[in-house]
């Protein structure tokens, strides 16, 4: 994940990750947790994102950017740990996956639940990391000029700015709440089958896809003229 977690915040994503990945951990095996296997990682991914934040606040607080900042050498150095570290955070997500699906604790969760909790795990990882890559080799989050000095709008933050790849970056970063919540939903009121959970996760995923081509296209999801069209009538 190479850009903050925009647009809630890096911090505020941290959080939501952590307490995510730990919320699903207790659904693993506590002896398979202990082994170094689990543990080593998850350190590390913690650690990254202490490294992480401590970055974006020093950069703050110099007054400059933290993220496709490679104006001094100093700045590019800080950008790379920044990437590496990246890289060690979003790991963790497939690791509670396969802790999930191969090491399952006693905890009582519905299979078909288990399955998209997995999966959405491993959208998370794949779909953020191309997402993420995408705008490490573009070096912006920017397609072009389109939503520069955009203004963040209320709640949705900057999910309104046209051609912001930060918009399919964030819905990826977030499959591994959407596919198990429209799981459970949708076990509300049918049978929960592998078909139906692998249907789910194909839909979102088409989602994230389509937000990503609109994106880069230079065409925001949110039309604010139309929302404020709506909200008038």
């Amino acid at each position: 994940m190479a850009h903050a977690r925009a647009p809630g915040g890096a911090a505020q994503w941290f959080a939501v990750y952590l307490l995510s990945l730990a919320a699903f951990c207790a659904y693993i095996d506590p002896a398979w947790r202990k082994t170094g296997a689990f543990r080593w990682p998850i350190l590390a991914g913690s650690s990254a994102i202490v490294v992480e934040q401590t970055i974006i606040t020093l950069q703050s607080a110099r007054g400059v950017g933290s993220h496709f900042n490679a104006a001094t050498a100093f700045d590019g150095a800080l950008y790379a740990v920044m990437g590496v570290g990246s890289l060690a955070l979003l790991a963790m997500a497939p690791l509670v996956a396969m802790g999930l699906a191969r090491h399952p604790g006693q905890r009582p969760i519905q299979g078909g639940i288990r399955e998209a909790i997995v999966i959405g795990l491993l959208m998370t990882g794949v779909l953020t990391l191309a997402t993420a890559g995408t705008m490490a080799v573009l070096g912006s989050h920017r397609i072009g000029a389109a939503g520069e000095g955009a203004a963040a709008w209320p709640i949705l933050g900057g999910l309104g700015n046209p051609g912001d790849l930060r918009v399919p970056h964030f819905f990826a970063t977030h499959a591994m709440h959407a596919v198990p919540l429209a799981a459970w939903a949708v076990a509300r009121w049918y049978p929960l089958r592998r078909g139906t959970v692998l249907c789910i996760a194909a839909i979102y995923g088409a989602f994230v896809a389509w937000v990503f081509v609109r994106s880069f296209g230079g065409v925001t999801i949110f039309s604010r003229q139309k929302i404020q069209l709506a909200l008038q009538n």
